[in-house]
């Protein structure tokens, strides 16, 4: 089976176009995201509550690779400067994402379910590491840092994203006693990635300091794009090796976190549910029950109808931009996601 690497060719290669562009201050922008990431940690480790964490596990679909950045930060300094203005203050609106970010995923794996059969999985991930008083650490310190920037207007685009975080919260709560549905599942996507990444546009085009509908489009951009991202992303889960597929199903589970794939075949094979608790429970030869089990509904197609559907959607929003050569990277990003959702192996 082809390595998690190779299988993200594409969309690293759509993202890494972005390091032969010839603009100084985007490159140097970019250069900075790893030291970013550096203060992030940094920040991060004098906190109690979520310094035992297991970190390099905690948010895996995150990452694309060492090589390349994470795509919420890009989207800052590219959306700053299709806005036409500085890419900057990029890092700081950036780190505030980051923050934003990990408070929504210490919050859904602290909790996990009060009841059920599957709480015993939620224990075990966690060990007793997080708690939900470090995710409000790190809210607070968006907050702060949002404060500090010499655009004003991030600071309400924060207010507004833990709003819909929040939102997104509560569904998942309730996602852990019950069966999702599509409606469920998009409401979930739009309020967790979609509304980072519409975050990560509209404050870059803030600090760029775009007009209002420039901003708008941005932010339809992003909510798109994380909604495609997030599809994607459980596209990708049925490419992984039985430890790893094993690992993410029972996270997810816990962590009340809808799966479109399985939410499609559920109503159609009822005994998934059945095979995903054996999953959860260690059951090797489970995992690819799962897998053929929910390719056999044919709800993996549906996953790819949604991630090409939300990728031209991205890919529609951003005429509302002025013509640059940001706007273009902005739009093979898109495309790049799309072209993710393609594979021999899902």
């Amino acid at each position: 089976m082809p390595s998690d690497s190779h299988k993200r060719s594409r969309l690293k290669g759509a993202l890494g176009r972005l390091f032969r562009l010839e603009d100084p201050e985007l490159q140097a922008a970019v250069d900075e995201i790893e030291e970013h990431h550096l203060e992030v940690e940094k920040s991060l480790a004098d906190m109690a509550d979520i310094k035992s964490l297991p970190m390099g596990e905690f948010n895996p679909e995150s990452h694309l690779s060492p090589a390349v950045p994470r795509l919420r930060t890009l989207l800052v300094a590219l959306s700053a400067k299709a806005a036409g203005g500085s890419a900057s203050d990029s890092k700081d609106v950036a780190q505030v994402a980051e923050f934003l970010h990990l408070a929504v995923l210490i919050h859904d794996t602290a909790i996990g379910r009060h009841t059920g059969r599957r709480r015993r999985v939620a224990r075990r991930l966690l060990g007793g590491a997080a708690h939900w008083l470090g995710g409000n650490h790190l809210t607070l310190r968006a907050l702060e840092l949002a404060r500090s920037l010499p655009a004003p207007e991030v600071l309400g685009e924060v207010v507004e994203t833990m709003r819909e975080l929040s939102e997104g919260q509560v569904l998942s709560e309730e996602l852990r006693d019950r069966d999702g549905t599509y409606d469920d599942y998009i409401e979930y996507a739009e309020s967790h990635a979609g509304a980072l990444y519409s975050f990560c546009s509209r404050s870059g085009g803030h600090i760029g300091r775009g007009d209002r509908a420039s901003v708008g489009a941005l932010g339809r951009y992003g909510r798109h794009l994380g909604v495609a991202w997030h599809a994607v992303d459980d596209l990708w889960l049925f490419e992984q090796e039985t430890i790893e597929f094993a690992k993410h199903v029972g996270r997810r589970m816990a962590m009340g976190r809808p799966m479109l794939p399985i939410v499609l075949a559920l109503p159609k094979r009822p005994e998934i549910d059945a095979i995903i608790d054996r999953v959860c429970d260690g059951d090797e030869s489970a995992c690819d029950e799962l897998k053929l089990a929910v390719r056999s509904t044919g709800a993996l197609n549906v996953t790819r109808t949604l991630v090409v559907e939300r990728s031209m959607a991205a890919k529609r929003s951003l005429r509302g931009l002025p013509d640059s050569s940001y706007r273009v990277l902005m739009d093979q990003i898109a495309g790049g996601i799309m072209g993710g959702a393609h594979s021999d192996t899902v």
